[in-house]
């Protein structure tokens, strides 16, 4: 395959396919958006059901003193969107009306203590112009992982939520990035980043989060996990970089990254001292020769 649609890559017995993360077609889903309030323009994906409220652990957390702490669930119901309100403080509201539960169709806007969202449906163009522009706010160009913003916004909401079990932290960078920038110019090393994303993006599976964090820093944030499943998966995408045969004018371009892994050592933790820990893990793996897996200390 060539370098636009992506490279077929053998991992152990195993083929492991890289695409073009910017060519991957994604179906829209139902979306809440934010028409009204505070965070205007925020788009809420839409499952099955929802829980939306103010508390760290609903599944849409609007974090406004507006909003009571499980304000309303919006739930599928025989093929359609319905709503019932959780006896807000704040009664919800269809259209301007307070409910108790209601049905909700395509273009009905909820209303949220503060918040005003409007129900918009896959084939809706205001759902595509505001699924392109969430993406542009939260997505790496280069790579389609999870930006820089995007990724801390969800480890300060998963911290807030976590229970007992992890989350754990995941922390790569690419080794001797600078060298390759040098030896092979930048095109080749936006080769590498892109390559090194879509190895992330195929074996990072949800709730799990890859994002781009560095010019050739890399992160995977691991909710439910505790360090040995965050080890695995570290070695796991060591083995599988090492493992790209890419080649640059015919000439071989090794891949290889550093990881450093930390697991949240106590409730109380802050965002910042669990990145810390796994940095700290990282440049420890950059000092013992690159290539390596390294656990944080606790």
């Amino acid at each position: 395959m060539d370098q636009d649609t992506g490279k077929a890559r053998l991992l152990g017995d195993s083929t492991v396919r890289v695409a073009a993360p910017s060519l991957r077609a994604e179906a829209r889903p139902w979306c809440l958006v934010v028409v009204a309030g505070p965070a205007i323009g925020t788009r809420y994906e839409l499952g099955d059901a929802a829980i939306i409220g103010r508390d760290p652990g609903a599944d849409i957390q609007l974090a406004e003193p507006s909003v009571s702490r499980r304000h309303c669930h919006v739930f599928r119901k025989r093929g359609s969107y319905w709503v019932t309100d959780l006896g807000a403080t704040n009664p919800t509201r269809v259209n301007g009306l307070q409910i108790k539960a209601s049905p909700l169709l395509e273009g009905d806007v909820l209303t949220i203590g503060d918040l005003v969202l409007k129900l918009l449906g896959p084939n809706s163009p205001e759902n595509a112009v505001v699924a392109a522009l969430h993406r542009q706010a939260t997505r790496d160009g280069l790579t389609g992982l999870a930006n820089r913003r995007c990724f801390r916004a969800e480890m300060e909401r998963v911290m807030a939520a976590a229970g007992e079990a992890g989350p754990s932290l995941v922390l790569l960078d690419i080794d001797h990035f600078k060298h390759i920038n040098d030896r092979f110019g930048h095109p080749a090393g936006d080769r590498v980043l892109s390559t090194v994303g879509g190895v992330l993006a195929q074996c990072v599976a949800p709730p799990a989060l890859a994002g781009r964090v560095g010019g050739e820093e890399f992160a995977v944030l691991l909710p439910d996990a505790g360090s040995k499943a965050a080890l695995e998966l570290a070695e796991t995408l060591r083995q599988a970089l090492e493992a790209l045969c890419l080649d640059e004018d015919g000439e071989p371009l090794p891949v290889t990254a550093s990881f450093g892994v930390a697991e949240r050592a106590q409730a109380e933790e802050s965002v910042d001292a669990l990145y810390l820990r796994a940095d700290t893990a990282l440049y420890e793996a950059k000092r013992g020769g690159r290539n390596r897996v390294v656990l944080g200390a606790a």
